[in-house]
């Protein structure tokens, strides 16, 4: 639609604010006494347009626009009770229009900035100004890392201002430069340019007894109707937090004025921190965060706590006096602009590869001569890996300067937590930057080599295409050619010494003077030089230079919370954490990369990738649940207990063990359990043993239904089933399969829950593959041919192959009569199942998958390809994979038995680092 309708179209959205959203009584003009005089004369005069040229089809079209649009954006919410009548502010001064205005200008999309507005508004509704009979409420908002949730916060903040909320509070992690940040952002976000019809003032550290006037609480207008409203950011550290609680009631009557929203940012760090904080300061800051809360000294409280790792420990406490949300959940979407880890990693479950291939790997061998250099500050060199991200930023610079991209550009090392470690790499990088300036002709050909096959790794089609709902796809830039961009490279390697390289120097006035080749920033709490700024700074708006800045930044804990690298198009980062979630948040690479889409790209050492790939998965299928509990009716008090003690979320909180040298014991809820092996091992021995076990196995069951290229065994004895399945070998890689056992305990125990087994065993029809069959694989009196699938070489090595997905959706449903259903998601099958009277039959599936001897060349010619992600197994025998599906009886009313067990994943682990910043 033409953007002339812009104004129109802003016009139309107020007057559904404004009426509570009556979409037909908008459409059919039936809130207007005469519908023909506003639509011909009021209505123009109010958008700027001529009389006469809104027609009743275009205001319909206009308005049916709108619909779709809100209609696709949904928010996800568990609890349902609503606390107050609120309203989406309309008035252009508000705070929320001023606000929304500003997102507009930033270029954000109006998918985005409707998300905003939809769970900020959604969020607001179960807010209460008055908690003094209620007590507080909580809620928990579950967001992405790196996707906006401080926008969200903003957009929050602004509509509960604009509706009377005046005291606002931002629990800020436990850094000061990230919570100086955090406090400066906020500020600029609730005074954009415009008249506002609220005086916005933040408080600083807030004291008792403070002399500063912005600290004398009793001179507040804390008014009923009053235009004061009043912020500050206040970090999780136990002596500002007492600060704060005293000074907030210094002046009791004051207090009993505040309706005050409390808003804890990445809430899992309110009672673990990855510093190294005593356990008793840990418990001190949970305390105090609770006191604030459950204080009834003020006249309104409200606590929100934002994360996007809710399965750290927030969900953990379900006590009354806890933090835990009671009120509310709510799953925050992200833009369809937003790349994140599903975009990243892919998932397997439905398999889907990356569509934004950006990870390139760190060998095993590059890793540990890393590791041995920093531990050792060895004088070897660093290796081909370090080196390429290093020519690749150098590349991207020199791409985007000349593209005429105006912000910083930065590239990101992070290869340990320990701060004498972070010198150590500083130093090399500073030493290959010169190497590469002092052999420029070598250095040119290796630039031009590299460039020319990133280009043909990640081209922007492939963007697009991964990317389909892409907001701005005609303003993702193309690689310009090399030669296009030599100019700029040579430009960067005739500069001297001291400005091809060096940290921030500082100017004669004492700010910062940056320069036009490399800023080598420090990110720790002991950076410091003589006339230099080693520390992370950027530049302001009014110190921005002409060229776009470059920085490279070394550094441990800083860069794994908070902090926004701005134009990150360089990551080079080896894993040195078990925790879950701080390697979740440790990807800086996620968000959002508006004018270099094609250009960011991060090497990951292998354990790395694959734990990412781990969290990947279950971090959308903890958000899958949440969307389950919210269409079933849950509460939020309801899907705690089951969260907790489900098996996605002990399998991440058991991954993030940091002494997994033993096996550690969780209780377990395998509810829902659906899983398949995707990593098989190339051990002759463990192979063998599959394939005798499960011949046995398949010819001890009764005569089964034959169904296409299926076998279909019914009510097979549950005893018989786990037999096969505790003495079945799994890959030790297999995360979730490697639950095996554990699983046949907890069935067990929840004997009575459950009916018999159906089992399939898939196979390729022997007439298309009797060439090769194996005469010795008689099943059932049958020769069936083994299925073929083939390996992502990307997740494979020599000893193990990863083959992405095993099952297809189909195969879930086999044994119903629904094997032609649409089926997207497991909801569907497990909706299929119920029809199918099956939801209470747990199901194996069982594949022979043929050891495929083919080479690479002979691959790629029967597909008719001239590459491809995929390559042969080329295994020494036949594989037996498995597909296990458990009823999801999570919604249910049963009352499901938990099972202790002991799950060793040591060989997931790496050597924990002790955070030092």
């Amino acid at each position: 639609m033409d953007k002339k309708y812009d104004n129109l179209k802003t016009y139309i959205q107020g007057l559904l604010q404004s009426h509570n959203y009556d979409w037909e009584g908008v459409r059919s003009l039936k809130i207007f006494p005469d519908k023909d005089m506003y639509l011909h004369s009021f209505i123009p005069f109010n958008v700027n347009m001529q009389q006469g040229e809104i027609t009743e089809d275009l205001w319909v079209h206009l308005v049916d626009e709108i619909h779709a649009r809100h209609e696709k954006v949904k928010v996800v919410k568990l609890g349902d009770k609503i606390r107050n009548d609120a309203k989406i502010p309309g008035d252009y001064g508000s705070s929320w229009q001023l606000y929304k205005k500003s997102l507009e200008q930033k270029g954000l999309s109006e998918n985005s900035i409707l998300n905003i507005e939809k769970s900020s508004f959604s969020i607001l509704q179960h807010l209460s100004m008055d908690t003094s009979d209620s007590g507080p409420t909580k809620g928990l908002v579950i967001g992405n890392v790196q996707s906006g949730k401080t926008a969200n916060m903003a957009g929050l903040m602004a509509m509960a201002a604009d509706n009377g909320f005046n005291v606002f509070i931002i629990l800020s992690g436990v850094i000061e430069n990230l919570r100086q940040q955090t406090a400066t952002r906020l500020y600029n976000d609730m005074t954009p340019k415009g008249s506002s019809n609220l005086q916005w003032q933040t408080i600083n550290q807030p004291s008792p007894n403070s002399r500063l006037p912005e600290h004398n609480i009793s001179s507040y207008n804390l008014e009923e109707n009053g235009k004061k409203r009043y912020f500050t950011v206040v970090l999780k550290n136990k002596k500002r937090l007492e600060n704060l609680i005293k000074w907030l009631l210094e002046d009791e009557k004051k207090a009993k004025q505040m309706k005050i929203l409390v808003i804890d940012d990445e809430a899992d760090q309110a009672s673990v921190n990855t510093l190294k904080i005593e356990e008793e300061d840990r418990t001190a800051i949970n305390r105090l965060i609770k006191e604030l809360v459950h204080s009834s000294k003020f006249g309104g409280m409200n606590y929100i706590s934002y994360t996007a790792t809710p399965y750290a420990n927030v969900l953990n406490e379900t006590t009354i006096d806890s933090l835990y949300p009671k009120d509310f959940i709510i799953s925050l979407e992200p833009s369809e602009d937003y790349i994140g880890p599903k975009q990243i990693f892919g998932m397997e479950e439905p398999e889907a590869v990356p569509t934004v291939n950006i990870i390139r790997e760190i060998s095993d061998a590059d890793a540990a001569l890393i590791r041995e250099i920093q531990n050792e500050d060895l004088g070897e060199d660093i290796p081909r890996s370090f080196k390429q991200s290093i020519q690749w930023f150098v590349l991207t610079v020199a791409t985007m300067r000349y593209l005429e991209y105006k912000n910083p550009i930065s590239m990101l090392v992070h290869t340990s937590f320990k701060i004498i470690e972070h010198q150590i790499i500083a130093d090399k990088i500073e030493q290959y930057v010169k190497y590469m300036k002092e052999n420029y002709e070598d250095t040119l050909k290796e630039l031009r080599e590299l460039y020319e096959n990133e280009k043909i790794e990640f081209k922007r089609n492939y963007f697009l295409r991964g990317m389909k709902d892409y907001s701005t796809p005609d303003q993702v830039p193309d690689y310009p050619l090399f030669e296009e961009i030599k100019p700029e490279l040579d430009f960067i390697f005739r500069l001297n010494d001291n400005e091809l390289i060096s940290h921030i120097p500082i100017g004669e006035s004492g700010a910062p003077k940056y320069h036009k080749g490399f800023h080598l920033a420090i990110d720790n709490s002991k950076s410091q030089a003589d006339q230099q700024i080693v520390r992370l700074v950027y530049p302001d708006k009014k110190q921005m230079p002409d060229m776009a800045p470059a920085f490279i930044v070394v550094g441990g804990n800083t860069l794994s919370r908070g902090l926004t690298l701005e134009g990150l198009t360089s990551t080079y980062f080896l894993r040195t954490t078990n925790q879950a979630d701080t390697l979740m948040q440790m990807g800086r690479w996620f968000g959002y990369r508006k004018g270099y889409e094609l250009f960011p790209r991060v090497w990951l050492e292998n354990i790395a990738r694959e734990r990412f790939e781990f969290l990947s998965q279950m971090n959308e299928e903890l958000r899958e649940d949440v969307a389950e509990y919210a269409v079933n009716g849950k509460s939020p008090s309801e899907f705690g207990p089951k969260i907790k003690n489900s098996y996605k979320n002990n399998l991440i909180k058991i991954t993030s063990n940091n002494k997994m040298q033993a096996a550690v014991g969780a209780e377990f809820d395998f509810t829902g359990f659906n899983s398949q092996t995707i990593y098989f091992e190339k051990n002759v021995n463990k192979l063998e043993h599959n394939l005798s076990l499960t011949k046995s196995f398949l010819n001890s069951l009764p005569k089964p239904e034959i169904s296409s290229n299926k076998m279909i065994f019914r009510d097979i004895d549950k005893q018989v089933v786990h037999d096969y399945l505790k003495n079945y070998q799994v890959c030790e890689k297999d995360i979730q399969m490697s639950c095996i056992p554990a699983l046949m305990d907890w069935i067990e125990e929840n004997n009575d829950l459950f009916n018999n087994w159906n089992i399939i065993y898939s196979y390729r029809n022997a007439s298309k593959n009797q060439q090769n069959a194996d005469l010795e694989w008689q099943i059932q009196g049958e020769n069936p041919g083994a299925n073929i699938r083939t390996k992502l070489t990307s997740r494979s090595n020599e000893e193990i192959a990863n083959i992405g997905a095993l099952r297809t959706p189909a195969d879930l449903v086999a044994d119903t009569n629904y094997e032609g259903a649409n089926i997207s998601s497991t909801k569907d099958v497990y909706q299929i199942r119920e029809q199918a009277g099956l939801s209470t039959v747990p199901q194996l599936i069982i594949y022979k998958l043929d050891k495929d001897q083919r080479t690479k060349k002979e691959y790629l010619a029967d597909v008719n390809k001239e590459s491809s992600r995929r390559e042969p197994l080329n295994f020494p025998v036949d594989i037996i994979g498995l597909n296990i599906m458990i009823p999801g009886i999570a919604n249910s009313d049963t009352n499901v038995k938990y099972v202790t067990a002991h799950i060793n994943l040591s060989s997931q682990s790496v050597e924990e680092e002790v955070e030092e910043d």
